[in-house]
């Protein structure tokens, strides 16, 4: 018996609720749930308790032990409805349970929920990690799901082995076109990224009891490790190099290469900067954790005063008049948004090194 459903049956037979947080699932919502002392009885993942739970629009879920077998589900899921009440929610989990005896449903599809192929884990890992802790690197893990999902896509899970893993590895290593250049590698951080991706999923789903192993341990053992990566910072930019880049730079690119030599920011936290960002009272920047890599605010002085003359300039639009708050910072005279720099930042560079480059038509460098 699991030793949540042993530990709690004397609470569960006075009809009490219970909350836990499962020591497999050190970072999932709270377990709000009401049993009997049999292991039987309706749940949700949620926070709620009493009444409020009954009607929020969270998930109810059964679980029904049956010949030293215990059996959970999602409810809406295993009767394919949508469930409005707690009414309909006990009638679908007396169906669930008579299924049970009637040896109509297995345990491995129980802790399924639902799920089959890789495609199937991958839009509820989205739908219910992702998207509900409103990540900002949201469009970086979808980015990242793609390689995931072309190679394991159709695959049932419960059948991707260490060596379904180790075949993808050898498939990411293989030269391939990368910005319209043939017989190019992925580096070793390229290549960690989407491991480390594919590992979180099944880490995730292990947790939440969709799966009962990750092809990446066995027990203790770790079966898939990682590349060792050259991330060394070898040098920074020399004075000259600085200003040769900026004498090169068309002006909106130079206020941004102003603003990152400055500030230290990266790229998506200055293309996500606004004016509202910027207290010129106290001559500060606010970094929204929302934007940030970490996750954490961070304030930034405005401590040069050309990097105080680039964002009085940035401020002001082609009728000289002054910019909203809610408009990026780097945005064009219309206050649109800038979202790709790569041309006009590879032109630079050549440039400042002597080049005089010349785009073919269709590039789709941005």
């Amino acid at each position: 018996m699991d030793r949540r459903v042993a530990g709690t049956a004397r609470a569960w037979g006075r009809g009490k609720a219970r909350t836990w947080r499962s020591a497999r699932e050190p970072e999932c919502d709270i377990v709000t749930t009401e049993r009997r002392s049999n292991g039987m009885g309706l749940y949700k993942r949620c926070q709620h308790k009493g009444r409020s739970r009954d009607r929020c629009e969270h998930e109810w879920h059964g679980s029904f032990q049956h010949r030293a077998t215990l059996h959970r589900t999602s409810l809406s899921k295993w009767a394919d409805e949508d469930i409005r009440s707690k009414q309909q929610a006990q009638a679908i989990y007396e169906r669930f349970r008579q299924a049970v005896r009637d040896g109509r449903v297995s345990p491995e599809e129980d802790r399924r929920d639902g799920l089959r192929t890789f495609d199937e884990l991958a839009d509820r890992y989205v739908e219910r990690y992702v998207k509900p802790r409103g990540l900002r690197t949201a469009a970086d893990i979808e980015y990242r799901l793609k390689p995931l999902r072309e190679f394991f896509g159709p695959k049932e899970i419960v059948a991707i082995k260490t060596a379904d893993v180790e075949d993808f590895i050898g498939d990411l290593r293989k030269p391939r076109v990368v910005n319209r250049q043939a017989d190019r590698t992925l580096s070793p951080a390229s290549i960690n990224r989407r491991l480390a991706q594919l590992r979180h999923m099944f880490n995730w789903a292990v947790a939440r009891e969709y799966l009962e192993r990750t092809p990446f341990r066995r027990g203790s053992a770790t079966l898939i490790r990682l590349f060792r990566e050259d991330n060394k910072r070898r040098r920074r930019v020399s004075e000259d190099e600085e200003r040769q880049l900026l004498d090169a730079a068309p002006p909106l690119l130079r206020a941004m290469i102003v603003c990152a030599l400055d500030t230290g920011m990266r790229r998506g936290e200055m293309l996500a900067l606004t004016f509202g960002d910027v207290d010129w009272t106290n001559q500060v920047i606010t970094l929204r954790g929302e934007t940030t890599k970490s996750g954490r605010t961070r304030m930034l002085p405005i401590a040069t005063l050309r990097l105080k003359a680039v964002l009085e300039w940035l401020r002001l639009d082609d009728a000289n008049e002054t910019k909203g708050d809610d408009v990026a910072v780097f945005s064009n005279a219309a206050g649109e948004p800038v979202r790709h720099f790569r041309k006009a930042w590879e032109t630079t560079i050549l440039r400042a090194s002597g080049h005089q480059p010349e785009w073919e038509k269709g590039s789709n460098n941005r």
